[in-house]
């Protein structure tokens, strides 16, 4: 059952249940338009299928609008209409007795309607909002953000002995990998932020073994880091949108991997790194 419902765009929000103005009669969340990707087989019946992604989805919100001693019904209608700017990007904010924690869709508008008739509309009105939900997805309305994962750092380690051996060994790595859980359906973006001193710095889901690496020619300094954003695909140095390092990146060996459902191990591991270096993982849990 849904208890809340409420539209916020930055810092503006509207509360549409519970609302002494505004009753909710329906709200309609379609599935995502599937981007197929098929092609007859020429030889053969059937077809070949490479179907991965899914589009954006239609979200409809049917409500009657109230008229008390304070407000008319066009007031509210108004309130409604704020929202409803082709450039707005307002999110749809739903707690339900049947989920773990609220969750929110981002909106782009489509159309609504607002008809009239007559004394009756006067005091209630019925208004139909309907949204595209460019995402396709529902996410959690609270960001997780992951304690500081250590990056691995060469240490030297080992025994010394009077005599001279015509063997050596490696440095060891001081390792450590970091559980992240997605509680969601569907794989989460994410924003990392990779600091330094490093160069080269890599950070790897371990329990897929895809990896964002970028070339040792990349060093960052003692609390200089370089921004990923999984959704948009950037990397920026100090966050910064005119400093990019796309062209640091390895592109042979990186994917733009995201948090896959359930458990899984992720390592800050840079081609070479001194203490401090740390990386910084924010996401949503994310769900059709």
């Amino acid at each position: 059952m849904k208890t809340g419902v409420r539209l916020v765009d930055g810092a503006r929000e509207l509360i549409l249940h519970p609302s002494r103005h505004i009753l909710p009669q329906s709200l309609q969340v379609s599935s995502p338009a599937i981007r197929d990707v098929s092609e007859s087989r020429v030889d053969d019946d059937g077809e070949r299928d490479t179907t991965l992604l899914f589009g954006s989805r239609a979200v409809s919100l049917d409500v009657v609008v109230l008229k008390d001693e304070i407000f008319e019904c066009e007031q509210v209608i108004d309130q409604m209409k704020s929202f409803l700017h082709p450039r707005s990007r307002p999110y749809l904010y739903v707690t339900d007795t049947g989920w773990a924690q609220e969750r929110r869709i981002r909106l782009r508008v489509d159309q609504w309607s607002e008809p009239y008739t007559g004394y009756v509309a006067s005091q209630a009105r019925e208004v139909q909002l309907q949204w595209r939900a460019p995402d396709g997805v529902w996410e959690a309305a609270e960001l997780t953000t992951l304690p500081e994962i250590s990056a691995d750092v060469p240490t030297t380690v080992g025994l010394t002995f009077p005599i001279t051996f015509p063997i050596t060994w490696d440095a060891t790595t001081s390792t450590g990998a970091s559980e992240v859980s997605n509680l969601g359906s569907v794989p989460s973006h994410f924003i990392a932020r990779l600091y330094g001193p490093c160069s080269g710095p890599r950070l790897i889901n371990e329990t897929t073994g895809e990896q964002i690496v970028f070339t040792e020619a990349l060093t960052l300094g003692a609390g200089e880091y370089v921004e990923i954003d999984t959704r948009d695909r950037t990397a920026y140095l100090l966050s910064m949108s005119t400093a990019s390092r796309l062209n640091y990146l390895d592109f042979a060996t990186t994917s733009w991997w995201r948090i896959e459902p359930g458990d899984q191990l992720i390592r800050y591991a840079p081609l070479s790194a001194a203490g401090g270096a740390v990386a910084a993982i924010e996401y949503r849990s994310t769900w059709l």
